[in-house]
């Protein structure tokens, strides 16, 4: 989709703090301005993180400001918004009545933001606004994404992503365990154990977290370095040295939060915030080893614009490459990147796009597919036995970073149906998946059998052709044994039957 006059669009972002609303028109060649921006504080996050579930008062007030929004939606006629909630929302035990109750009294439909949502922003910010001096594209740097409720970490190696966790880590939670009336090094005596303990996960990645460089970025690290001096605020990034962080932070600790809301004129939530998030960079700059500090000064929201305009009106996904390159990081990590799996990819991909009047599924559907085919036998990790079962838990429990969570469950499905039973009103991990996505499971899975098929019975995707006619789909192959394979793919054919009504017949 392209624009030939500038659009109004919108971003809605829910907090932990605060929810807030921006503004923009797009022009064709997809710059924006900011038209308004509306931001209301509210709790949520205290809330949240301390009892598990968002307050009924905290419910109508936001329930009061989606209202608003909605009214402010309609004076600039806007049809092409995105709203979503990220960890106070997605943590807590009641977040679907909550959405529900938002989409009730406004008609905004709110999304969860989940953590390998949040490393496509980080990718887009840092790509964009880290300069070439720094070398993101030739070195290994580790980025953190530094939330109130959770933190973001993610690896890259020469501009490729290696993996991405959702560390349950944020300013907001060492908030609630920090001592109040205590000295500096008490302070850090006590909670860097506790901080060391959220990371500790990090420890059994196979992927090494040393890092010739780290970046940091949030609101709160946006914050540490306003306490910098001597640096070009004017830049898009700030580069500050492990001495100087060192400086900040042992200055922060000293200082009261009154005194830091008064010397540097930032709000008394990112005051409070600074000590915790230093906490956390000191830990990242240990397991790390890296010298410098590079924090981005591009907000979430700015962010959170710049991804719906690319998503909207983009020709390609900027971060399919580095989707990519993490399948196949995992399809290394299962044994099952091997030439076999590379042309069962290829030919899923020629299958899709030869029976599109069939199917009529678009490009996220192909993607989610191939992601599929990269990894339907990573089951076999773990053993041959129903190894496609294994294939379905695997990817399911796999962060994939730009697949959320709906998303990935579809992945796991279509591999789990490459091979055996057809799905059933028994599987209960089937039928936890909408109507509409029950079918694009088993349009692509019918697809990927026969995929399947024929990597097996042909050296290259090259090596068959394919036509579609009234009642059936003939599959001519240019070099193969026909009377060893046909049998075969056959009964790899028979889901597509099932799915198609068209029988498929080999010659």
């Amino acid at each position: 989709m392209q624009t030939e006059v500038p659009v109004v669009m919108a971003t809605i972002d829910i907090g932990a703090h605060s929810v807030r609303m921006l503004i923009a028109e797009v022009s064709p060649d997809m710059s924006f301005e900011v038209m308004e921006y509306l931001e209301q504080r509210i709790p949520l996050g205290s809330d949240v993180f301390k009892n598990g579930r968002i307050s009924n008062k905290d419910i109508l007030l936001l329930c009061e400001i989606f209202r608003n929004f909605r009214q402010k939606m309609d004076e600039y006629d806007i049809k092409l918004y995105k709203a979503i909630a990220t960890s106070a929302v997605r943590e807590a035990s009641n977040s679907d009545i909550f959405i529900e109750r938002i989409e009730q009294a406004s008609g905004i439909k709110v999304n969860i933001f989940e953590g390998v949502d949040g490393a496509r922003l980080d990718y887009l910010t840092v790509n964009r606004d880290i300069p070439a001096k720094y070398g993101f594209n030739k070195k290994r740097m580790l980025i953190a994404d530094i939330g109130t409720g959770a933190c973001q970490v993610s690896a890259y190696e020469n501009g490729n992503i290696c993996f991405t966790e959702t560390i349950r880590i944020g300013t907001l939670r060492i908030l609630e365990v920090m001592p109040s009336t205590v000295s500096f090094a008490g302070m850090k005596q006590s909670l860097t154990p506790f901080v060391n303990k959220s990371f500790g996960e990090l420890e059994h990645i196979a992927y090494s977290l040393k890092a010739e460089g780290l970046v940091a970025m949030g609101s709160s690290v946006r914050a540490i370095a306003l306490l910098a001096k001597g640096i070009n605020h004017g830049e898009k990034a700030l580069n500050i040295s492990h001495k100087k962080f060192n400086e900040i932070y042992l200055t922060a600790a000293q200082k009261s939060v009154e005194k830091i809301v008064r010397d540097y004129k930032i709000s008394h939530g990112l005051a409070e915030a600074i000590t915790p998030c230093c906490l956390i960079i000191d830990y990242l700059f240990r397991i790390t080893g890296a010298e410098h500090l590079i924090v981005p000064m591009t907000s979430t929201k700015d962010a959170l614009l710049l991804d719906f305009i690319s998503q909207t009106f983009g020709e390609k996904d900027y971060f399919a490459p580095q989707i990519e390159s993490i399948v196949k990081r995992l399809a290394e990590k299962y044994k099952c990147n091997n030439s076999y799996t590379m042309r069962t990819v290829l030919i899923a991909e020629m299958l899709f796009s030869n029976l599109q009047e069939l199917h009529g599924l678009g490009q996220k559907e192909l993607f989610l597919l191939k992601i599929a085919a990269h990894l339907h036998k990573a089951g076999l990790f773990i053993n041959n036995q129903a190894y496609h079962k294994h294939s379905y838990y695997l990817i399911n429990s796999s962060d994939i970073p730009g697949i959320n969570r709906r998303g990935r469950q579809i992945v796991a499905a279509v591999a789990r149906y490459h091979r055996k039973s057809f799905p059933k009103p028994a599987h209960f991990e089937y039928m936890a998946l909408s109507p509409h996505e029950r079918i694009v499971v088993n349009k692509l899975a019918a697809i990927l059998r026969v995929a399947c098929g024929l990597a097996e019975a042909c050296s290259s995707e090259k090596h068959f052709k394919l036509k579609i006619k009234e009642d059936s789909v003939e599959v001519k192959l240019l070099n193969s044994d026909i009377a060893a394979d046909k049998a075969y793919l056959e009964m790899d054919a028979g889901f597509f039957f099932h799915v198609f009504a068209r029988r498929m017949i080999f010659i």
